[in-house]
């Protein structure tokens, strides 16, 4: 069973807050801003940490939303470990984020071929004959 959550209230707020200025977003902007930086107090003054969900969504310079279209833009960088590069479109900051390549299931077709045979299965098929 997980330990009592000490803050409730509090996270219930900042949730709120995160949530409005998502709604509120692409009507006013100023506004969406002026919530994510009163989340972010509000975040430092309980000494609550935030999601990291939540602390990618927000710029840290100027904390208005990097929602890809609206107050951010997204890219996908980088030739051997890709990254996601999300940049600010108020401020002009850019972050970069390192994404993991996709893994497949065994036995589910890849991007560049046929389904990939595992260790197991090729047991299978080499005592079936």
């Amino acid at each position: 069973m997980a330990a009592p959550v000490r803050d409730r209230e509090a996270l219930q707020r900042l949730s709120f807050l995160f949530q409005a200025a998502h709604w509120v977003l692409p009507h006013s902007p100023a506004l969406a801003r002026f919530y994510c930086s009163t989340q972010r107090a509000a975040a430092r003054r309980l000494v609550l940490r935030l999601a990291p969900s939540v602390k990618r969504a927000v710029c840290r310079r100027c904390c208005s939303l990097l929602v890809p279209g609206a107050g951010g833009g997204l890219r996908l960088r980088g030739q051997g470990q890709p990254r996601i590069v999300l940049r600010c479109q108020s401020c002009g900051r850019s972050r970069r984020y390192l994404c993991q390549r996709e893994l497949h299931p065994p036995g589910q077709a890849t991007p560049t071929g046929p389904p990939q045979r595992t260790a197991q299965r090729n047991l299978y098929l080499a005592t079936e004959q």
